[in-house]
């Protein structure tokens, strides 16, 4: 009885190998840590520092997000929660599928709160996003007439002198303009550390730019669009997504003016 019941349990082994994807064996695999910027089918698409790596899910992938101060704690989650913005380390090895697939996905619990919180956000963003796109495009709602970015060192909001030249510039700019205008400072981080501490400090970086402005270069506070901050969270229709680290450790300042209102006062 015992070796019939040992055959039949290799036999289900070996099916199950016969209708896996074919991966690597263990000495190929490498670990790929960042954040998931898409997940679209079996797929999904990793932010980390060497840029987006896209990532096969198998029947087989183990999912499992970790509680406690050590991560210790697990417990297995279904596909549907790698959702954008969400920080994950991925055990990867090649596939015949010509691109890395999946053995483990790991995250924080806590992590996958934030993502769901900032997605939830996102929806009402998107919506925005695509209701300002509209406006852009009609005669007589605001439109970009200037645009500078200003750059930060790791985990830092502090202005470089760079960074300083920059807004300077922006001002200087902004007050040349003939009709109104509004300033719109949106924030980002890199991919490093957790969602909720990336959002602090793009926003943290987003009010160092904004009283720079204000403090030093008389800009009015009526002047500006309530400030955004991403994190490092993806933004659906994103008209300049960051490709590296680096450019992710930004604050963008657009001006905003009135097409209209400066197409009349051109003509004065």
């Amino acid at each position: 009885m015992k070796t019939i019941k040992n055959s039949l349990a290799a036999l289900g082994l070996l099916a199950a190998v016969a209708t896996a994807p074919n991966l690597a064996s263990a000495q190929d695999a490498s670990t790929l840590k960042g954040m998931i910027i898409s997940h679209s089918g079996s797929v999904i698409v990793v932010r980390g520092s060497q840029g987006d790596t896209p990532v096969l899910l198998t029947p087989g992938t183990s999912i499992r997000g970790t509680s406690g101060a050590l991560g210790i704690r697990g417990e297995d989650h279904p596909p549907s929660d790698l959702i954008r913005g969400l920080a994950v380390q991925v055990t990867t090895v090649p596939s015949d599928a010509g691109r890395l697939a999946a053995t483990d996905v790991t995250f924080k619990n806590s992590d996958l709160k934030t993502a769901q919180q900032i997605n939830a956000g996102l929806a009402s963003t998107d919506a925005n996003v695509a209701k300002n796109a509209n406006a852009i495009a009609n005669v007589g709602l605001l439109e970009p007439a200037g645009r500078t970015k200003v750059y930060f060192a790791l985990g830092s909001s502090a202005l470089t002198e760079e960074g300083k030249q920059n807004l300077q510039s922006i001002a200087t700019q902004a007050k040349g303009m003939k009709g109104a205008y509004r300033l719109a400072v949106v924030g980002r981080a890199d991919t490093s550390g957790n969602a909720a501490a990336n959002e602090r400090l793009s926003q943290a970086r987003a009010e160092t730019v904004k009283n720079y402005l204000i403090r030093t270069q008389g800009i009015s506070p009526a002047n500006f669009i309530p400030d955004t901050a991403l994190g490092s969270a993806p933004v659906a229709q994103d008209p300049d997504p960051p490709k590296t680290a680096a450019e992710a450790r930004r604050v963008t300042v657009t001006i905003a003016v009135n097409k209209s209102s400066q197409e009349a006062a051109s003509t004065q």
